[in-house]
């Protein structure tokens, strides 16, 4: 029994360092593969970020000028013929509220 006791303390001294390897190995191999992701993202996808925030940038940008340029060509409108701009004003607010009132009266309706 002697012999067997000693073969089954060797298979399981085996074991263990086989095992210790292969958790060594995967240790391993995750290092390398998190130095990989790393790596890719450091070249690849944070210059495609940046890029893309210029990009939005630039467009906002645009975007600001655009609304600016319109807002002072309105403003010009306006003071060149301010009755055209009351009128205008005062028409879509009556299209507004006929649109939005429904069928509200002010005088109750007399036929009832």
């Amino acid at each position: 029994m002697s012999q067997t006791a000693n073969d089954l303390r060797n298979l399981r001294d085996e074991a263990v360092d086989s095992g210790s390897r292969l958790a060594d190995d995967a240790r391993a191999e995750l290092a390398r593969l998190r130095g990989q992701v790393e790596r890719l993202m450091e070249e690849r996808v944070t210059p495609a970020l940046g890029s893309a925030a210029e990009t939005v940038e630039d467009y906002g940008r645009r975007a600001k000028e655009t609304i600016e340029e319109n807002a002072y060509a309105l403003s010009d409108t306006i003071r060149e013929r301010p009755l055209v701009t009351i009128a205008v004003a005062a028409i879509g607010g009556y299209l507004l509220g006929r649109l939005m009132g429904g069928n509200t009266y002010v005088y109750p309706d007399k036929h009832r």
